[in-house]
């Protein structure tokens, strides 16, 4: 009987000896940090553990880092986008290991105030494989993980990672290894049910573009960039349009590149395209070629030129009656009636040098804008309108014209320059000179019809095409005052001068003081330093506007609805009118209330990278801009730069797929 007890009492000490032994190995072959946390940050707790599985030929160990975010913090993507910082681990204290090869699951994308994010939400394992030098069997990971974790605030905090591996202890865990196998599982690859058709980089825009096509279609896709060449670390790749084609096989995705310092050479490096489109998600690398869309002297036939020169001239001419340009038109016809005994040589001159004040302005801003766009700025039509010393220095023109028209005091030059311009005429030119400058200072706020597609072609083409447009623009708004040079005859058809004429100076003084009086207005949104607000939605009318987005865009097509777009300022004065003669006017105001309808507006008063690259995704360079989606038209209706009911009323039913 005791010899039974005693064999019993064995056959337990056999087992619990077993069972420490077990205990003591499962220690070696998984060795993990546990769960480590910081007291000042505990939203955020992360642990590192390997697997086991040691590989003597590679020198490497699987492993597992798991984050766990509390509500709604989150991590970044190894490309965090236009705000963040990737996670990190700091090797610099540990000894026996040469590296860590850091794999990186498929990110989500998050918006704060239209800032674009690539991340990771609640939790998320990357697997890591730690190359062991071969000079060791016994390393020791002495590492800091830092890892930056954002809600309405971001916080970076740092976790020590230290665990001594000795490669001859280890052995297999199942459970660890399962868990690197599924997480391997996550990471992106390359699918044959898709593929990048298209990787381009235009240098002018500093924009790369893919076309990636789906045999199944596209639903509702997110598109990221990477890139692992080094000399690329810190370039930014910023996403500014993406869209899918009406037959859901094609998914155009465009981003802006920007460095904090020089932006290296794109063309012909290595970039990796990874897009989500649950449950679809895949990588590939890709080379990028040079734009086929940058414009060049091969891809610009005489046809596509002589077509935008016809727009620069008509656009050119339409400035005219535009509501910018006309006070100082009326104001050089009344002196041309008040003057009728000024003899035909005196008229030709000086309406030949207002032409050359319209036409020379139009020259240096072209070569100012190509000059621009050489260094890298980013150019726009009537961009110096979002300048508010450049709005303060006009207004304070045009109300000293104006004041000066009133008659309360005269504007005279010096001495000395009066002189000088009466060596060669009479009457000095140069005032009607500057009258020419002035009045195209005055028209760069306008997008008139034809000239919106004038600028768009020269801003995109090279420079001497640039001055070449813009000088069909200066020419185009030169031609009432050239063919009165031309023709000085013609002020005969011109009403008698008067007692009525003391009238006419007043009125144009009032339109110049009522220019003046908008100007100033121009300045609230600087003064109130709102530029962080540009974009925010119209809360301030009766029925609010959305922000403008891409995200929100693609989210209410693919939802049936139908969007409608608004880029605007507060300095253009074509925007003013299409609101109050088109947007606020029926039947349009009532078709914009509908419940399936998203009104979504862009405010340009005062720059804003979002909305220039809004424009620049559809070849614009100014405001006003309307653009109509819906489920007929995904990829959106370009509407004119003048409004009319018929074509917002036709847009937004074909958006309908009505």
């Amino acid at each position: 009987m005791k010899t039974q007890q005693a064999l019993g009492h064995l056959r337990w000490l056999s087992v619990c000896l077993s069972l420490l032994m077990s205990s003591f190995s499962w220690a070696q072959a998984s060795p993990s940090t546990g769960w480590l946390t910081n007291p000042e940050h505990d939203a955020v707790k992360v642990k590192l553990a390997v697997t086991g599985e040691f590989n003597p030929k590679t020198r490497v160990l699987p492993a597992l880092l798991t984050v766990q975010l509390k509500d709604e913090w989150k991590t970044y993507w190894r490309a965090p986008g236009e705000g963040g910082i990737p996670p990190r681990i700091d090797l610099a204290s540990s000894k026996g290991i040469e590296r860590i090869n850091w794999h990186w699951p498929t990110p989500s994308e998050y918006y704060v105030q239209s800032i674009r994010t690539a991340g990771y939400k609640h939790q998320v394992t990357f697997p890591l494989e730690i190359v062991v030098s071969e000079t060791t069997e016994s390393a020791q990971l002495d590492a800091v993980f830092t890892l930056s974790s954002c809600t309405n605030i971001c916080v970076l905090t740092d976790f020590p990672l230290q665990l001594n591996i000795d490669v001859n202890q280890l052995t297999p865990d199942s459970e660890q290894s399962f868990a690197f196998a599924q997480a391997m599982s996550q990471i992106p690859q390359p699918l044959g049910s898709a593929e990048v058709t298209d990787a381009d980089y235009n240098a002018d825009d500093q924009q790369l573009s893919f076309v990636l096509s789906r045999t199944s279609g596209w639903d509702s896709p997110q598109v990221f960039v990477h890139s692992d060449d080094k000399q690329l670390n810190e370039v930014v790749f910023k996403l500014v349009q993406q869209r899918v084609s009406a037959d859901g096989k094609r998914l155009t995705a465009s981003f802006k590149a920007s460095h904090w310092l020089e932006l290296p050479e794109l063309v012909n490096r290595q970039v990796s395209i990874t897009v989500n489109d649950d449950p679809f998600s895949a990588a590939y690398t890709t080379q990028l070629d040079r734009s086929n869309s940058t414009t060049t002297n091969e891809t610009l036939n005489s046809m596509t030129i002589w077509g935008a020169l016809f727009a620069a001239l008509l656009g050119g001419l339409i400035l005219n009656i535009m509501p910018c340009v006309l006070p100082v038109l009326g104001i050089k016809v009344q002196s041309l009636i008040a003057n009728s005994n000024a003899s035909a040589r005196q008229v030709r001159y000086q309406f030949l040098a207002t032409a050359m004040g319209v036409i020379s302005t139009f020259v240096v801003i072209g070569a100012l804008l190509g000059l621009l766009k050489l260094s890298g700025v980013r150019i726009s039509w009537g961009m110096q309108f979002q300048n508010p010393w450049f709005i303060a220095t006009l207004a304070v023109i045009t109300l000293a014209f104006a004041i000066n028209l009133f008659g309360l005091y005269q504007i005279r030059l010096p001495q000395w320059l009066n002189q000088w311009a009466l060596k060669s005429q009479r009457s000095s030119l140069l005032g009607h000179f500057s009258q020419g400058v002035f009045a195209t200072v005055l028209a760069t706020p306008c997008t008139a019809p034809f000239l919106g597609t004038a600028v768009a072609f020269a801003l995109g083409a090279p420079i001497y095409l640039l001055l070449l447009i813009f000088f069909g623009i200066g020419i185009g708004m030169a031609l009432p005052w050239l063919s009165i040079a031309a023709l000085p005859q013609t002020r005969k058809l011109l009403p008698k001068p008067g007692p009525w004429l003391k009238w006419v100076k007043p009125i144009f003084g009032a339109l110049l003081l009522a220019t003046s009086v908008w100007l100033f207005t121009l300045l609230t949104p600087h003064w109130l330093e709102a530029s962080s607000e540009s974009t925010s939605a119209d809360q301030s009318s009766e029925r609010p506007w959305q922000t403008l987005s891409f995200k929100t865009i693609h989210q209410a097509v693919t939802q049936g609805k139908v969007v409608f777009v608004d880029v605007t300022a507060d300095w253009c004065i074509t925007c003013k009118a299409n609101k109050l003669g088109v947007l606020e006017q029926e039947p349009v105001y009532s078709a914009l209330a509908a419940p399936d309808l998203i009104r979504m507006r862009g405010d340009w008063t005062v720059r804003n990278d979002y909305i220039t690259d809004y424009l620049r995704a559809y070849g614009q360079y100014g405001v006003p801009y309307n653009r109509v989606y819906g489920p007929g038209a995904p990829e959106g209706i370009e509407l004119p730069i003048i409004l009319t009911s018929e074509a917002v009323m036709q847009a937004i039913k074909e958006a309908r797929n009505e």
